[in-house]
């Protein structure tokens, strides 16, 4: 008797090759991605993200959305005090106002996806890498099958670590804090995700940034993030921060 072996899903790794490897197109693969990911998100939420969770999913198939991806650090398991709830919808946006969670939902179009993909907009690669995948009628699959030897654009990312950097260099006198730490925050991650996309390292999500930067002897960048994460630096501290994002980015 002739057994069928099911070819399993992995991560790809975080390099320029990671999802090349893994020999997409294949219905028996995506459908292995499509049982790990939704066991993934049921594990890395609460039962209170979770009914989030199933609201937005529940809206994006009322209005005909083709695929629905959780995505950042909720979908990677490494979520922390300052973490939104991130999805990727590829469809109309379903309103999300009365839901209780800071979302951050990224909308694409079928066409807008393909296109962004191709361009090497990262978080679209980044949904194609590592998010979870909610529901998927064959769109998702297709774009990322034909997207998966692109490698996202680092210019792209320097260009908006700088313009997040010129708005933290206005805020850092306007004298508020919570405004400033936030967007100090983003700015780091933005010179994290180009950093490590110009030498050829995926960014995985925001708290393990850190870590792939420290690997590429970047401690200074990787102590200043993981600072504005968990900690309240003092406006002194962050000043600094943003000047070491100056010099990096010039």
């Amino acid at each position: 008797m002739t057994t069928t072996l099911v070819r399993a899903w992995r991560q790809p790794t975080p390099t320029r090759e990671g999802l090349i490897g893994l020999g997409l197109p294949d219905p028996e693969l995506w459908a292995s991605r499509l049982q790990l990911d939704r066991e993934r998100a049921a594990g890395h939420q609460t039962a209170e993200l979770a009914s989030i969770t199933a609201a937005v999913q529940s809206r994006s198939h009322e209005l005909g959305a083709a695929a629905l991806i959780l995505t950042g650090s909720t979908a990677r398991g490494v979520r922390t005090a300052v973490s939104d709830l991130d999805y990727h919808v590829i469809g109309a946006r379903p309103s999300l106002d009365d839901l209780p969670a800071d979302i951050d939902l990224y909308c694409d179009y079928p066409a807008e996806l393909d296109a962004k993909l191709a361009a090497g907009d990262d978080f679209a690669h980044w949904s194609a890498r590592y998010g979870c995948v909610l529901f998927d009628d064959g769109t998702f699959e297709a774009a990322v099958a034909a997207a998966c030897d692109v490698w996202p654009d680092p210019e792209r990312k320097l260009r908006q670590a700088r313009r997040a950097l010129d708005f933290a260099e206005r805020l850092a006198v306007s004298g508020d804090y919570p405004a400033l730490l936030e967007q100090v925050r983003a700015t780091l991650s933005l010179t994290a995700r180009w950093w490590l996309l110009a030498h050829d390292v995926f960014p995985l999500a925001r708290d393990e940034l850190n870590r792939q930067l420290v690997e590429l002897r970047q401690a200074e960048l990787a102590r200043a993030l993981a600072a504005s994460i968990h900690e309240r630096p003092t406006p002194t501290a962050l000043a600094a921060s943003l000047s070491t994002v100056r010099v990096l980015t010039s």
